[in-house]
């Protein structure tokens, strides 16, 4: 393939800090955006040798960075088509966890070539989410990864994980684990102890990078008490990175931007009032859809429902997470310097001479407004297309659909308390049980852990 392209006729989008829009061609090279320029002839005259790519008709932005992601999402909504992940009920996601957990290896790639090949079909060229499975759901993971090209944060549980993933080196890979707050108190036993009175214990993991930055994020709501064990245990930082925050109290919200945290929402899950508060607080965020679609165009629109200006939707979708994972260096924007991970959508609905005519901000408006997934045409990583006229060109469409009904068989069999499910592997279905039933195995954890004096001051001696 000719490493040398240059992209012409296309509407763009670049959503960088100077927010530009309009006609622009963009030249890349290998893996890089080498130059944008609105006159086509003088890009030719500088790469003779540059294959060029007609995108006329086309809406071109940088590839989307969905910063809160589920994988096995896709697999449970098959499991149970007619009814949205947010309405099952906790019975019903732990038995299908349960299955997921006690997989193989050749399972977890297969899920995760799912996960991201729907990602990149709806433009999605970032995810951010925890590693189910033990090692092996880590190494089916990493397998994924190299195939698919997409860049990921993967939040390890647990050592196996991370111990595997400390071994692998990556360029689209950052990795993070539950790392000990102090020798005795782990994040993990930290998430039992700091439920408060809240029948869930939050899910909390630290990700580290190669810069030793720490990135917090949970799965659950933060509470005022969260939020404070977390000021006061010194775990808020610069680099924090909180996930959720709807219905927390304001106080809780600037002890939260005041320590230095920023912040993830799942717009999907949030009314005005939620949201008004937390943008008051904080004004730049990265948005992503939890256990929803790997797209993200319907948490765009709902962010537009609350009344947000347009560029700054985008931005959320797009600059924004890749600065929160320190990824910003080479994802997030169509600039010089950045590598040529783009998303093409057909213009068709809204042509993109009209585009031209609005102002910057009613344009992006109105392609947030119009546009869905099953607009995004082509998909271009590192370069060079991984997604072309709706068709992946690293794998077969047609096996990646039997890959997705023998993943659903197989859980189904685990349900039915059937002999599992990969070959060569046994083993017996053994389902969660809830609180109520007996302490979780986060709470079994915790108590075994011998808790620092600044943790002790925020709950009592009862609270353990």
């Amino acid at each position: 393939m000719n490493s040398t392209k240059i992209i012409t006729g296309a509407f763009c989008f670049t959503c960088n800090d100077e927010k530009w829009t309009g006609f622009f061609n963009i030249a890349t090279r290998s893996n890089l955006i080498v130059e944008l320029s609105k006159d086509i002839e003088v890009l030719k005259r500088k790469y003779p040798e540059a294959e060029i790519v007609d995108a006329a008709g086309k809406i071109v932005l940088p590839t989307f960075f969905n910063a809160h992601f589920h994988p096995e999402a896709i697999i449970c909504r098959s499991v149970e088509p007619r009814k949205p992940i947010s309405q099952w009920q906790e019975k019903s996601l732990l038995r299908v966890e349960a299955a997921l957990e006690a997989q193989d290896e050749n399972f977890y790639e297969k899920l995760y070539h799912l996960a991201f090949f729907s990602g990149l079909q709806s433009g999605v060229g970032g995810i951010a989410f925890a590693v189910i499975g033990d090692e092996a759901g880590a190494r089916g993971m990493y397998s994924a990864v190299k195939l698919t090209g997409v860049d990921v944060v993967a939040f390890a549980k647990g050592e196996q994980q991370s111990s595997f993933l400390r071994r692998v080196v990556d360029r689209h890979l950052k990795t993070g684990n539950f790392v000990p707050y102090q020798k005795d108190l782990t994040l993990f036993g930290l998430s039992a102890v700091a439920r408060s009175n809240s029948d869930s214990p939050g899910w909390i993991m630290t990700h580290t990078d190669e810069d030793e930055e720490d990135i917090l994020t949970t799965k659950s709501n933060f509470n005022s008490d969260l939020i404070q064990l977390l000021k006061k245990s010194g775990l808020l930082s610069s680099a924090t990175v909180l996930v959720g925050l709807n219905g927390t109290p304001v106080n809780s919200l600037k002890a939260a931007k005041a320590g230095g945290a920023r912040i993830v929402l799942i717009p999907g899950k949030l009314n005005q009032p939620n949201f008004k508060s937390i943008r008051n607080i904080f004004y730049e965020y990265a948005i992503g859809s939890d256990w929803e679609t790997p797209g993200i165009f319907a948490q765009m629109k709902k962010l537009l429902e609350f009344d947000c200006e347009p560029e700054e939707v985008l931005a959320s979708a797009t600059r924004v997470g890749a600065e929160m994972f320190n990824l910003s260096s080479k994802l997030g924007s169509i600039e010089v310097g950045k590598v040529a991970n783009l998303t093409f959508v057909d213009a068709r609905k809204l042509s993109a001479r009209r585009l031209e005519k609005l102002p910057t901000s009613e344009s992006a408006g109105a392609f947030i407004e119009d546009y869905t997934d099953s607009d995004v045409s082509d998909v271009m990583l590192d370069g060079e297309f991984v997604y072309r006229d709706r068709k992946l060109l690293l794998y077969h469409d047609a096996e990646l659909l039997n890959e997705e009904i023998e993943l659903v068989e197989a859980l189904k069999k685990y349900e039915q308390n059937t002999i599992l499910v990969s070959e060569g592997k046994l083993s017996s279905p053994r389902i969660p049980e809830t609180r109520a039933e007996r302490p979780s195995e986060i709470e079994a954890e915790s108590q075994k852990i011998k808790l620092p004096k600044v943790i002790r001051k925020v709950f009592g001696e009862d609270e353990f």
